[in-house]
């Protein structure tokens, strides 16, 4: 073994140390090249690995972090379109992809560029090839981002934490996606008991930066509850007000997608220029109500108010059963009757499984699926498009990101 295959060969996960450039490639030449571009180009952190692309996949669902850029290698794949659409799963959107490949197809590389990815090069490969790749940026090319999400209550006690959390640990823990969770309850909303975390007041040290919010900066302020889902939060002593900057929510907003597959706001108890800044960055809205007269009436509020946004945002009513049923509670196809709501997910009154959620911090998908759990991955399935009732966007849109379901 030479000195720069020692240096670089790695057999694990846990000893990778690729935070500039990770590449999985196919063959042995390909894998030379590339571990002589990484010296030569002096890349502190990087690794090369043989594989194929579902070693790629399976090894970016182990990594803390995705890398800045990643090389993989669709050669032999029979499906390379599908191949690379299970790879924008589970890869942060920023990533700078650089695929390669054995067939010379203007129509793939076509497609390929236009969808995200920063280049597609076939086969044999060469230093300056690969320089050239990673360092090439079109200004024209769509930057992938991911995707806000906002969650609002009709009223207080509906259960939005609850099904919003639910929601981010089944998409970071079962698919993969990085998650950034924001409680934008300044004064401290449930989030931080349900996940057992402690916030440091990272949201409003962020908003509070005088400075352009910067990655460095948001990676100092997050809690991690994994590797895949990341808190931001404050609980600032009540009677403290808190003023917040005119675009500031939406600057941090629009740094977050730039990181994460979703960036879940929680808008338990917020309204005001807040909130109206958190419904106008988000693609996706979840109003949460439950079968009272008084939150059938709030919603219908909200959803007038979320349907004049100018980001033009799907909106998906909720409707949790989260009390005992008895008589005289709003029927639930009277009440989406009255909103003339067709988009509406009825979850189930399910108290022992909540209570273990919210008191325990326990994740309502582990052990045996209940109704309630069942709810959560329908929604889950609707959001990454992966149901019949919402069909998935063609690959391409996923990879691109902007408003592309992933």
């Amino acid at each position: 073994m030479s000195a720069i295959e020692s240096l670089l060969r790695f057999t694990s996960s846990s000893a990778i140390n690729a935070e500039d450039l990770l590449a999985v490639v196919s063959d042995r030449d390909s894998e030379t090249t590339v571990k002589n571009l990484i010296v030569d180009q002096s890349i502190a952190s990087a690794c090369v690995q043989r594989g194929t692309i579902d070693d790629a996949i399976q090894l970016l669902k182990t990594l803390d972090r995705s890398p800045r850029q990643l090389i993989v290698d669709v050669s032999g794949s029979a499906m390379p379109i599908s191949d690379l659409a299970r790879l924008s799963d589970v890869c942060d959107p920023s990533v700078a992809v650089v695929v390669v490949g054995e067939r010379n197809d203007v129509d793939l590389y076509r497609s390929l560029l236009g969808a995200g990815v920063q280049d597609y090069l076939f086969k044999p490969l060469s230093v300056g090839l690969l320089q050239r790749a990673l360092t090439a940026r079109d200004p024209a090319a769509t930057l992938r981002t991911g995707n806000a999400v906002c969650f609002a209550g009709a009223r207080g006690g509906v259960g939005t934490t609850t099904i919003a959390v639910s929601l981010a640990r089944f998409l970071a823990d079962v698919t993969h996606r990085r998650i950034a969770y924001v409680d934008l309850n300044f004064h401290g909303g449930a989030v931080n008991s349900m996940l057992r975390l402690t916030t440091n007041n990272g949201l409003t040290e962020l908003l509070q930066n005088p400075q352009r919010i910067d990655t460095p900066l948001i990676n100092r302020m997050l809690v991690p509850k994994s590797n895949h889902l990341l808190v931001l939060s404050s609980e600032l002593q009540y009677g403290n007000d808190f003023v917040c900057r005119p675009g500031a929510i939406s600057e941090l907003i629009n740094a977050l997608k730039r990181h994460f597959h979703y960036v879940m706001l929680d808008l338990s108890g917020v309204a005001g220029s807040i909130a109206e800044e958190a419904f106008d960055a988000s693609a996706f809205v979840y109003i949460t109500s439950d079968r009272s007269v008084h939150a059938a009436r709030e919603t219908a509020r909200l959803l007038r108010f979320t349907e004049d946004r100018d980001s033009d945002p799907t909106i998906t009513l909720l409707l949790n059963n989260q009390h005992e049923p008895v008589a005289g509670r709003v029927d639930a196809a009277d009440f989406q009757r009255a909103l003339g709501r067709a988009s509406m997910v009825e979850l189930p009154y399910e108290p022992k499984t909540l209570a273990a959620a919210e008191n325990l911090g326990e994740p309502i998908a582990a052990g045996k699926p209940t109704p309630f759990t069942s709810a959560v991955v329908e929604l889950a399935n609707m959001l990454t498009g992966r149901t019949e009732a919402a069909p998935p966007k063609p690959w391409y849109a996923r990879l691109a990101g902007n408003r592309g379901r992933r």
